[in-house]
């Protein structure tokens, strides 16, 4: 049976039973206990936190490296190219880049060989979590993402751990939630896996966090089992020096008392917190060998590290802090500080750099390229110097941003030569459009300030005339597809027949000119023109969403007209048959209507035409916009807080016609913190609806009634109907009473201490709770409670009012209620011990205690009242009254009459 027991580089402290590290003869004796010497000096690393430095003291994590901005000069309307090799040492997830081109847009950028994504795998177990600081799963998703950033960056392979009968091995390390050493035996950890035992505790004033290295005890008659614990299959573990590390993992623990940030963004990183994301990465960094592997400590010279990677990184050796095992504080590396300095500021994020990377291939785990070639092209619009922001993003953490310039120049415009046209002389020669033209510049109409193309134009008759000038017509504003196009109309009254040569410019608001010659032949042709006011519209728009005009020239004018007018697709888009152009008019215009087709197919483009015996008209073409409707309706739309899963059901809808495939449905609540939904749902195929059940989430917090709006969205589909819901708060009342049996007469039991409550704190303003009672004057006690801001309850005295009469045992209730809170009653009993002086104690209803009950006694009673009238008894002045008091409540009045007649009717 063979034994190995690690420590030495592989641990952060001493254990005593690595004492026993090597067994043999003195000279094996001495090298066993210089290892152990070594081991014990080294120290556990832990990330020390301090006040916020100065802003200057080294850049946030949002501000990385910037490279040189790209000058270039190139025409509007060509590609304009982005091509940069950007470094992602800290970046993680699949990477993304954007580039805002400074003319207000911004598109996606390609990338090309992007960085592989290494072997390893972190597996983090909070098993020993015992003080809860990982139950906020945001720190666990951090914590991991930590890992992630650093263990993916390379591609080693590490043997698996899997002990079988008869191998024995314990993974020792700190406990993370005591500090205490501890012992996992035979654990088994999968092949490239490194397990992180996470957890925290108090560290002190000037520890962040602690990473603690596992070392290892083992036994086993298989020489492979062993030897995959001590290097998991990178011999240069155990080389001497030593050029490889490949530990079994260890664990993390995080102090309990530090101000943490926990966010994946750093943008609302307080100054005075202290980045969780940095020091998990740092302390992670530590676990992979920084400063405590042996391969480490053997390129340490004269206190410096020494390594091909890391030098070609800073240009030297990188110079160390006292203890060897952090870079010197204040080393800069592309201008910002790196991770493994043995101290952060409060206030700020420190991603890992090509230094801190380059040092764990140094000591020797395998890197993969960290660099990833960026580029972009964009088409200006206008010539200015544009300045812009690439940006590179890691899906899982990270975002950089690098600044780029562009120096346009003008583009003059392009004439479209027009070709010959006939006139007849007198007659106005109108030529809508004659002179045609396209720029390559667009205008930038985004930027600041903003731009547009302007044009003006110049037209020679040849005939002698002064020439038409003035400002042309843009039909089409450019992009980066299609070039600015404009047009200018002519119109000229020749006075001779003949053939002309006329001249047509165009000039842009740089001084870019172009011009064109065309022949005139003094004749008339009949024409036609078609226009439509609109370039689109939606289908759901109905009759007289746009108006068509066709227009005549030539011909003559002094006869009406008829049209035949006509659309390729009367799906989508419908006009009348024909309209007719009045005597001596040139124009006439009829009413688009739009058709809605309720079925999912976007946006169509509908062409428009007319004609009228031998002539025909141009065609002009709309857009029409699918507009196809998803909705969500609700069952309720008013729940309580607390009703939670069920609350109510949700139906989503959608209200096209064609629904053979399924449609995937995202949902969204305004307000997750009252009410929750499944992120998506799916109609199925052949269904127009489907249902999803809502949650009330119970917030516990005096807030109200909350309004709550479920929105849903699908691709396709750009009309949504949302469903609104009222969640109602649930604030029930607490009463209770230390005695609810009170006595009216009797001191100790005429009152009692009533506690009123409601379950969680008031707030501001307080809880006022109105209290009322069943039977009015048998209670005294207030009208209202105020529940003071965060409190839970008072306590208030209620008591017996002794109206100094006999009174039989009364029941009443005490209500407390208030606004949005849950009634609550209490009930009460109220004896009296006042004496019945006018009451037969035998029989009540006996007046005249004749030993029975009949109409004599009720004529007793009225005798009385006649004699007296009614009156509340005195015990000195009607001290000779016979028993006219038959209900006992100490008056003498008709009640007393009717008590004893009902009596005899009961006992007919």
């Amino acid at each position: 049976m063979k034994s190995v027991l690690g420590g030495g580089s592989t641990r952060v402290r001493s254990r005593p039973t690595e004492q026993l590290f090597h067994t043999g003869g003195a000279a094996s004796r001495r090298q066993s206990l210089m290892k152990l010497l070594n081991f014990l000096a080294k120290k556990t690393h832990a990330v020390r936190s301090q006040r916020a430095r100065s802003r200057n003291a080294f850049q946030r994590s949002l501000v990385l490296e910037t490279l040189e901005i790209r000058r270039a000069m190139t025409v509007e309307g060509q590609s304009f190219a982005v091509d940069q090799v950007l470094d992602t040492s800290d970046l993680l997830g699949t990477l993304s880049a954007s580039i805002q081109w400074g003319d207000g847009t911004t598109s996606a950028a390609t990338l090309q060989n992007a960085p592989a994504v290494g072997n390893l795998k972190v597996k983090i177990d909070y098993s020993l979590d015992t003080n809860g600081f990982f139950t906020d799963p945001n720190r666990r998703v951090l914590l991991q993402a930590a890992a992630d950033l650093v263990a993916s960056k390379f591609t080693d392979t590490l043997s698996a751990i899997q002990p079988a009968v008869g191998d024995m091995w314990s993974a020792l390390f700190l406990n993370p939630s005591t500090g205490v050493d501890t012992t996992r035996t035979n654990l088994s950890i999968a092949q490239n896996e490194i397990v992180i035992f996470a957890g925290a505790r108090a560290l002190g004033i000037n520890e962040g966090g602690i990473g603690d290295r596992g070392g290892f005890t083992a036994q086993s008659t298989r020489a492979a089992f062993l030897s995959a614990i001590q290097t998991r299959g990178n011999p240069g573990v155990i080389a001497s020096p030593a050029t490889d590390t490949a530990p079994w993992g260890g664990s993390i623990a995080f102090d309990t008392a530090k101000n943490w940030y926990i966010g994946t963004s750093a943008t609302s990183l307080g100054s005075n917190q202290l980045d969780f994301m940095s020091v998990a990465i740092h302390e992670f960094t530590h676990i992979m060998g920084f400063g405590i592997a042996d391969s480490f400590d053997a390129k340490i010279s004269n206190g410096k590290f020494s390594g091909a990677a890391s030098r070609a990184v800073y240009g030297q050796d990188i110079p160390l802090n006292a203890t060897q095992d952090h870079f010197l504080s204040s080393i800069l590396v592309d201008s910002k500080r790196p991770n493994m300095v043995p101290d952060f500021a409060t206030g700020q994020r420190v991603f890992p750099t090509r230094l801190d990377l380059a040092v764990l291939d140094d000591i020797g785990w395998d890197l993969t390229n960290q660099t990833v070639r960026v580029t972009g092209n964009h088409v200006y619009g206008d010539n200015r110097t544009f300045s812009g922001v690439l940006t590179l993003s890691g899906s899982r953490l990270g975002s950089k941003t690098f600044p780029i310039s562009a120096v346009i120049s003008n583009a003059a415009p392009v004439l479209q030569a027009p070709t010959s046209k006939t006139a007849t002389v007198g007659q106005p020669l109108s030529l809508p459009k004659l002179g045609q033209f396209t720029d390559a510049g667009f205008g930038a109409p985004n930027a600041t300030p903003p731009t547009s193309e302007t044009f003006a134009y110049r037209i020679s008759w040849g005939d002698g005339t002064t020439a038409d000038t003035g400002n042309a017509t843009v039909s089409n504003v450019g992009s980066t597809t299609s070039p600015t196009a404009g047009f200018f109309d002519g119109s000229h009254t020749y006075t001779q027949p003949g053939t002309y040569t006329a001249t047509i410019q165009v000039t842009d608001d740089d001084g870019g000119t172009d011009q064109k010659q065309f022949t005139i032949k003094v004749e008339l042709p009949p024409k036609l023109e078609l226009s439509i006011d609109k370039s689109s519209f939606r289908e759901d728009a109905g009759a007289g969403v746009a108006k068509l005009t066709v227009k005549r020239s030539g011909g003559d004018l002094t006869v009406p007209l008829m049209i035949t007018l006509a659309s390729n697709d009367t799906t989508e888009a419908t006009v009348p048959s024909s309209v007719t152009i009045l005597a001596n008019q040139t124009t006439a215009s009829v009413d688009v209507a739009a058709v809605d087709d309720t079925i999912l197919d976007g946006t169509q483009r509908v062409q428009f035409s007319a004609s009228s015996s031998n002539l025909v008209s141009n065609t002009v073409a709309v857009d029409v916009l699918d507009v196809e409707t998803i909705q969500v309706m609700l069952d309720r739309a008013r729940f309580s807080e607390a009703a939670g899963g069920g609350a109510a059901v949700l139906t989503v809808q959608r209200m096209n016609t064609d629904i053979s495939a399924p449609l995937l449905v995202q949902l969204t609540s305004s307000d997750t913190t009252e009410a929750t939904l499944p992120s998506t749902v799916t109609i199925p195929a052949g269904q127009s609806s489907t249902t999803v059940g809502i949650t009330a989430v119970d917030d516990s917090l005096f807030d109200g009634d909350q309004n709550v709006l479920f929105t849903p969205s699908a691709a396709g589909y750009i009309s949504t109907i949302s469903a609104p819901a009222v969640v109602t708060d649930y604030q029930p009342i607490t009463v209770i009473a230390v005695n609810t049996a009170l006595n009216e007469d009797i001191p100790s039991l005429q009152s009692t201490q009533v506690s009123v409550s409601v379950r969680s704190p008031a707030p501001t303003g307080g809880v006022n709770v109105q209290l009322s009672a069943s039977l009015p004057g048998i209670l005294n006690f207030p009208a209202s409670v105020l529940i003071p801001a965060g409190s839970t309850g008072v306590n208030v005295t209620v008591s017996a009012v002794n109206n100094n009469r006999p009174d039989d045992l009364r029941t009443v209730t005490l209500s407390a209620s208030g606004t949005n809170l849950v009634a609550r009653d209490l009930v009460f009993t109220v004896a009296d011990q006042d004496p019945a002086l006018w009451t037969n104690p035998r029989n009540r209803f006996d007046v005249n205690n004749s030993g029975g009950v009949d109409p004599l006694d009720v004529l007793a009673i009225i005798n009385e009242i006649n004699r007296t009238r009614s009156r509340v008894l005195d015990p000195v002045l009607d001290a000779g009254l016979p028993f006219v008091d038959a209900n006992r409540d100490g008056s003498l009045d008709p009640l007393d009459v009717l008590a004893v007649i009902n009596e005899i009717n009961r006992n007919k």
